[in-house]
Formats: C-alpha cells, sequence, structure tokens
C-alpha cells in the first residue's frame, strides 16, 4: 500500500513541478546561446541583444526561485492539506497505518527538493558552459576522496540526506503539533518549529562542544593544525547519527498524534 501512496502522491505533486524544471533547463540552454552576461560586459550601448540577454536572464533567475519556493509549498501543503485538513478524514478511512502515511510525503518531499536542487545545478553549468565538465567533476571527486577516503566521500551524499529528511520532518512533527490546538493551529505550528529548532540546536551545540573538546586536538592545541580525515570522517558520523537519532524522535511523535490525537474538526 505504501507504494501506492508514493505512486499517487509523485503524480499528484509532478504536475507541479516537473514543467518548472522543464523551463528553468530550457531557460538555462536559452542563456548559454545568449550569454547575457557578456552581452551586458562587452555593449556600449542598449541594444536588442542585450534587452533580450537581461530579460531572459530575469526570467531564468525568477523561476529559479520559484522552483524553491514551490517546492518547500508542496512539501507543506501536501502534508497539511492531506492529513491534517478536510482530506484527512478519507486519507485515514483507507487501510493504511499513519506511519505509512508520513513515510510517504516525506519521501516524495525529498525526491522533488534534490531533484529541484540538482536542476538548478544543472541549469547552471548549462550556462556556464565548463569544457570537459565531467573530467572536471571526476577529477574533483577524486581530490576529495584522496583527502577523506571511500567513506568519507560517501559521507558526503548521506549527510544532506539525513538533514534533509530530519528538517522534513521537523516541519510535519511542528504542523502535528499546532494542530492539536483548538484556536490558532498556524501560529501554534509555527511556535511548535521554533522549539523543536531550539532542541536541535542545543542537542548538536552539546554534541559538538563534548567531541571537539575530547577528539579533536585543533581546537585545544594549536589555531593551524587541521582536522585528519579519520577525524573528519568520525565527526561526520557522530553528527549523522546525531540527526538520525532527531528525525527519528520527530516522526515518533507525529505518528503518535497522527494515531492517537488527531482532531480534524
Amino acid at each position: 500500500m505504501l507504494g501506492k501512496l508514493l505512486k499517487y502522491e509523485i503524480k499528484s505533486t509532478a504536475r507541479l513541478l516537473v514543467p518548472m524544471y522543464i523551463a528553468v533547463l530550457l531557460f538555462g540552454l536559452i542563456n548559454r546561446f545568449l550569454n547575457p552576461f557578456n552581452a551586458v560586459e562587452t555593449s556600449n550601448s542598449f541594444t536588442l541583444h542585450t534587452a533580450m540577454s537581461a530579460f531572459s536572464m530575469i526570467l531564468y533567475v525568477g523561476l529559479i526561485i520559484g522552483i524553491l519556493v514551490m517546492t518547500f509549498i508542496v512539501m507543506i501543503q501536501r502534508f497539511y492539506k492531506n492529513l491534517l485538513g478536510d482530506e484527512g478524514y478519507l486519507m485515514f478511512t483507507l487501510p493504511v497505518k499513519s506511519w505509512q502515511h508520513i513515510v510517504s510525503k516525506l519521501l516524495v518531499s525529498m525526491l522533488w527538493i534534490i531533484l529541484s536542487f540538482l536542476t538548478v545545478i544543472c541549469s547552471v553549468l548549462i550556462i556556464a558552459n565548463v569544457n570537459n565538465l565531467f573530467g572536471e567533476i571526476y577529477n574533483g571527486i577524486n581530490m576529495i576522496r584522496g583527502y577523506i577516503g571511500n567513506i568519507g566521500l560517501l559521507l558526503i551524499f548521506i549527510f544532506p540526506l539525513v538533514t534533509i529528511s530530519y528538517s522534513i520532518i521537523t516541519i510535519y512533527d511542528s504542523m502535528a503539533l499546532g494542530h492539536l490546538f483548538t484556536k490558532h493551529k498556524l501560529l501554534a505550528s509555527f511556535g511548535a518549529y521554533i522549539a523543536l529548532y531550539i532542541i536541535s540546536q542545543i542537542t548538536f551545540g552539546v554534541f559538538m562542544l563534548v567531541y571537539a573538546t575530547t577528539n579533536l586536538n585543533i581546537f585545544t592545541n594549536t589555531a593551524t593544525a587541521t582536522p585528519t580525515p579519520s577525524q573528519i570522517t568520525t565527526f561526520s558520523i557522530s553528527a549523522i547519527c546525531i540527526y538520525l537519532l532527531l528525525a527519528v524522535g520527530n516522526f515518533i511523535l507525529t505518528n503518535v498524534i497522527l494515531k492517537k490525537k488527531l482532531n480534524l474538526e
């Protein structure tokens, strides 16, 4: 049933975001040929090419901002409307457990956030028109791997996934907590998010302090020392574990509220 939820969620959100992805890539290609920065820099007077270049770049930047904002709005709207709003009466009558609803929203939100950033990066690379792009990327990856090793390189990809999932589930948790109030639910959700954010920052701050004083001599001996690859790897794994624990805590609390405390009135 989780697969069906994912399929339904992707279909419902793709119609909003995919056209924007196509538009950003298209304008990235247009700006590559118009070369707006060179047109503005070399032009001594206002020409049609300069105007087209400037207008195209403005639209391109607007689309990028639109993608990021729309992804955030869709992420919040889908959770609130489907599970906490009027559609919640229907969604919770389905033979699906509450944790499956949360997981489906979480995975699809992560998917679109990652795709949004990849689309923006791809469009920038299209405009930049870097020679031997894949070779440069390969050399950069090898350089990083040469310093921090294969495990450290893998952690570079794992850490953003963990932090994205933590951020999303924290927003879900704050909306669920705010929905427990009979009045001013939006304000209560905002207050809950601030409280959860403060708790997470205190937790991570304590971890940083304890870890730095016990493991990283760069904080205690000399300001010129640099962390070793093993120290970076150990710190990254520890940070990932902290964010995973925070994400799991928010997930459990959200699931309990949806399962036992939800009030759709």
